[in-house]
């Protein structure tokens, strides 16, 4: 089988957001790791996932957006089994501890006596970490509120009966020979992409690898992509479906794609930052900008438009570098955890959990 790609929690212009109360929903047994070491609970991660993945099922891998090279867990679906890091600041140890089949704390392989001797040194460097964090929300939030500028310039061209007439036909498309079948729809939330130290990264071709359709919503700010979405999404739902949200990795608050699972249906922003131009056969753009907008609204604001962008990237950049040096940051508080680890108590110990999991 294969692996699906996501991210689980996000460092948007709200701050930290973690979509973990979305994932235990759907899931029997609740495994937490915890440690200091993001590449050793990493290795675990995959370790676990291979075991499933050989035995047939699809692994869901959840990336960390601080360091999308290391995992916050992994989710075996089909098993109703979620795997996730106890150390992240989704904060799933407190919140769900009823749930929680067992804790595992790699942390036990670690000398204490020399994690002490660094203690001040750590916790500077922890401090740092979460300080750079911050500044970097500051960012993006500075971002969100440049964007929303835009947005309110192109909604001036807007044309809401014709963007109300294309999610009627899109809704039609869709649900014209759907039935109500009574029962509760299940509605999941994760996101596609995340803001990284390596910027804006999204996984959505990797999500919608199983999709048969495609509807690609192209536009400008304020075109109403979001809307569409949310409103096919809540059709959906009132008709018993299960929906996948994907909230956006910048505003939390806004969407980038839903998918139907039932109807084998995604729709989707295909729009800077995460660009998706059709590849594929079925795949159909919807351009709200060329159905729904006057045009002319771009030659007529072309300079504000212009200045609007490059604040906005200065904003992204910034909060980008400030990912970056949190992820530096990061690096060297862990090569603290590295001199302390008993090499061979840790993989005894990571033999145990994955023996655990697995049997």
């Amino acid at each position: 089988m294969t692996t699906k790609h996501y991210f689980l929690d996000g460092n948007t212009s709200k701050g930290y957001v973690s979509l973990i109360q979305y994932v235990i929903d759907g899931i029997n047994k609740i495994y937490v790791v915890k440690g200091s070491l993001s590449s050793e609970k990493t290795k675990l991660f995959k370790k676990i996932s291979k075991h499933f993945e050989q035995k047939g099922h699809l692994v869901q891998w959840l990336h960390n957006p601080s360091d999308e090279e290391n995992l916050d867990g992994v989710i075996i679906p089909e098993k109703g089994i979620a795997v996730i890091d106890g150390t992240a600041r989704n904060g799933i140890e407190a919140k769900y501890a009823n749930f929680i089949e067992q804790v595992f704390d790699l942390d036990e392989s670690l000398n204490k006596a020399t994690v002490v001797k660094n203690k001040n040194l750590i916790i500077q460097l922890q401090s740092e970490v979460e300080k750079l964090h911050q500044e970097a929300y500051a960012r993006f939030a500075n971002g969100v509120e440049i964007h929303k500028k835009k947005e309110e310039l192109y909604i001036s061209a807007m044309d809401f009966d014709k963007a109300n007439k294309v999610t009627a036909q899109l809704a039609a498309n869709l649900f014209h020979d759907v039935s109500i079948d009574g029962e509760k729809p299940i509605v999941e939330q994760l996101f596609f992409g995340a803001a990284t130290p390596k910027g804006a990264i999204n996984y959505i071709d990797n999500i919608t690898s199983d999709i048969n359709k495609r509807y690609i919503i192209k536009g400008r700010s304020g075109s109403g992509k979001s809307t569409v979405m949310r409103k096919i999404a809540k059709y959906g739902e009132n008709l018993g479906l299960t929906v996948q949200y994907f909230p956006c990795g910048l505003d939390p608050h806004s969407l980038d794609m839903i998918i139907i699972p039932s109807l084998s249906v995604a729709i989707l922003d295909g729009t800077a930052p995460h660009v998706i131009d059709p590849t594929r056969k079925s795949d159909e753009v919807i351009d709200m900008f060329e159905l729904c907008m006057d045009q002319s609204v771009e030659a007529k604001y072309d300079q504000q438009f212009d200045e609007l962008q490059v604040q906005y990237k200065q904003q992204m950049k910034e909060g980008t570098e400030l990912l970056q040096k949190a992820l530096e940051a990061k690096n060297k508080l862990e090569q603290y955890y590295e001199e302390a680890v008993d090499s061979d108590l840790l993989n005894q110990k990571g033999k145990e959990i994955v023996s655990a999991i697995t049997n």
